[in-house]
């Protein structure tokens, strides 16, 4: 918070402005030195870079240079002892013993037979008796190559120390390998590869050599010779490219998390990688040191620009400032705003005479809204619509008078309250839901109801809820029209009362059946509790139709729909398809047995004389039943089966019951 305050600019425009001059040119001159800079950093990397290889370079044609000359002083022991003609140990011995050459060159040295065996040696240590070097593959390379290798770096079997082993084949008169001089140099002595610390880079920078397999041979901490380079951690992305075959320089991260430059060459005479490492903040600490200097430059301009800046805006912002005063004057009504007609011809004199016509405006403006709010006022209190406006906290913002009329809530009391202290908990609880909605984007429509005064009954409602989006895409309140739809709702149940219920029985009709009969399969399905169709017709119709007359009929048609909703269940649905055709939807029946006994009763309860107008009259009927459990069996197909059912019942001569099963 603290901070945000002293980011704040001034509210004087004066001070503002002086702000404004001084960070553009702080912004300016601080990104030209920082870019000038980012340009000679950019090149001065590539450059360390480069000249950091070519160093690398130079350290491996050294290191090239020294293990020759070790090879070379072995070659020359080797031509030596050839031509000198011992043969047995004591000779070889004593040959060894006057070669001082090999104490200022190697850690240790021997000679071996060529079947491994160690005849002569020289070194710090007791010689160990016995020692073969058979197996060593740098000696069966030797052997099988007849020409001088220089081992991998391993642990000296007598010293315990880290070496590297160069050997040199000794030939006969005849040309073949007689002896295998070998000798060992020790990788921490302090002259081994020495003058490799003189050809690091600059401060903080340091050189190393790893074979390609990553073990370390020379490194300024001698702890880690022997040591593979992923011994103290995950290696960096630059060191794990160069164990892969590259060479040359590229910027990177050290494990540690420093950036740094990195340059890797291969040694020819053993393959190793001779690697360095120079942090960048000890490579361009010259940069990083001026960087600082021109920023602090760049601020002292600044400074300067500012207090420049600071009396210019104030000779030039003089008009400005009595324009100010008069603005303040006619506020307090000691000024009109014919004040502001000034004369100048300048933006600031554009700005006084607009300002004139904007409040001229302003006041015409004014006046027309307070005669529209009069007007929309008078139109909304008398609409037959409740129009209300609810802020975010659910409080009402306006109220027009048919609310007070409607809802008996006094209209004054119930401006600036919430719903809920309105109307109370139970009216907010529906409410809220919808509320939040509208509140979210969303035009929302629900119907509530009410109980009236008196006879009136209850009365239905119908609410539509409008956001009120503002500028910024928010919604600020909610716009909230109420229609009182109790006739149409009325009208509305009406229609589908009628819409689904047979004119002459007062049953359901077709229509009402096609949609119970799908509902019902499903909840069959659901529940696996068997349901059953019965599909009925009246025997012998036609004949009463003929006989008797279509008013006959009528009433018979009427008394079988009446006999038939007596004989079932209220759960169960009876319906008229068609002329005499009616049909039974019975869900959760347990058993056929059950439904032949339903059946039955129907029969009993048609067979009871209908009572007519023209008197009694003997009426029976034919039902045909189908069970239905599970299965994919369509309505349609279900009630085809009930009709072959009712077939059956009619072969078997009328006035009985026939049953059916659906296949699962």
């Amino acid at each position: 918070m603290r901070l945000r305050k002293l980011l704040r600019l001034p509210a004087s425009l004066k001070a503002r402005m002086s702000v404004v001059v001084f960070l553009l040119v702080l912004a300016a001159v601080a990104s030209l030195a920082l870019a000038t800079l980012s340009v000679a950093e950019r090149g001065m990397r590539d450059v360390t870079g480069h000249q950091q290889y070519v160093s690398l370079a130079s350290a491996a044609v050294f290191i090239d240079e020294e293990l020759d000359a070790k090879r070379n002083v072995l070659r020359a022991m080797a031509d030596s002892l050839s031509a000198s003609g011992a043969r047995d140990d004591a000779s070889l011995q004593r040959f060894l013993a006057a070669q001082t050459v090999l104490g200022k060159e190697f850690y240790t040295a021997g000679v071996v037979g060529v079947d491994g065996a160690v005849l002569a040696s020289v070194s710090p240590f007791k010689p160990q008796a016995g020692l073969n070097l058979k197996g060593r593959p740098y000696f069966e390379q030797t052997l099988a190559t007849r020409r001088s290798v220089i081992s991998a770096p391993l642990n000296g079997s007598i010293s315990g120390m880290p070496i590297v082993v160069v050997t040199q084949p000794v030939f006969d008169a005849q040309g073949a390998v007689r002896y295998v001089l070998a000798a060992s140099v020790n990788l921490r002595q302090p002259d081994f590869l020495g003058r490799l610390g003189a050809l690091k880079p600059g401060a903080g920078g340091y050189l190393y050599i790893m074979t390609s397999e990553g073990v370390i041979v020379e490194h300024p901490d001698k702890s880690r010779i022997m040591q593979h380079i992923e011994a103290h951690g995950p290696i960096s992305e630059p060191t794990r490219r160069a164990m892969q075959g590259f060479e040359g320089w590229l910027t990177g991260t050290t494990t540690q998390g420093v950036d740094a430059l990195f340059a890797y060459h291969r040694i020819a005479a053993t393959g190793w990688i001779l690697a360095s490492v120079y942090p960048m903040n000890g490579a361009f600490a010259p940069l990083h040191a001026m960087r600082s200097k021109i920023l602090l430059a760049a601020v002292l301009l600044a400074v300067l620009a500012g207090l420049a800046g600071w009396r210019v805006v104030l000779r030039l912002l003089q008009p400005l400032e009595r324009m100010r005063r008069q603005v303040r004057q006619i506020r307090r009504q000691r000024l009109g705003i014919e004040a502001l007609q000034i004369e100048r011809r300048d933006e600031i004199g554009d700005l006084s005479r607009d300002f004139y016509s904007l409040v001229a405006e302003r006041e015409i403006a004014e006046a027309q809204t307070r005669d529209s709010e009069r007007r929309l006022k008078l139109l909304t209190d008398h609409v037959p619509v409740v129009i209300v406006y609810i802020d975010r906290e659910h409080r009402y913002q306006f109220i027009n008078a048919t609310f007070e009329k409607w809802f008996g809530r006094s209209r004054k009391e119930s401006m600036m309250q919430s719903i809920r202290d309105v109307l109370g908990e139970e009216a907010y609880q529906l409410r809220e839901e919808y509320l939040q909605r509208a509140f979210a984007g969303e035009e929302v429509e629900y119907e509530f109801t009410i109980d009236g005064e008196r006879e009136s009954g209850r009365r239905a409602f119908q609410t539509s809820y409008v956001p009120d989006v503002g500028e910024s895409g928010t919604v600020e309140g909610v716009y909230g029209l109420i229609h009182e739809i109790t006739k149409t709702k009325a009208e509305h149940t009406a229609l589908q009362f009628a819409a689904a219920t047979d004119t002459l029985t007062g049953i359901a009709n077709r229509r009402r059946f096609d949609e119970q009969m799908a509902q019902s399969m499903q909840r069959t399905r659901a529940a696996r509790a068997p349901m059953a169709l019965a599909y009925l017709d009246i025997d012998r119709f036609k004949a009463i139709n003929d006989s008797l007359g279509h008013h006959a009929g009528d009433e018979v048609l009427k008394e079988f729909a009446a006999r038939l909703v007596r004989s079932v269940r209220a759960s169960d649905l009876v319906a008229r398809l068609a002329g005499d055709e009616f049909v039974i939807i019975l869900e959760g029946v347990n058993s056929a047995a059950e439904v032949r006994q339903i059946g039955a009763k129907i029969i009993d309860a048609i067979r009871q004389p209908f009572e007519l107008s023209s008197g009694p009259l003997p009426v029976t009927t034919s039902i045909g039943i189908a069970i239905f459990r599970e299965g994919t069996l369509t309505p349609a197909q279900l009630l085809d089966l009930a009709d072959q059912a009712l077939y059956a019942a009619k072969r078997q001569g009328r006035d009985g019951v026939a049953l059916l099963e659906a296949a699962p």
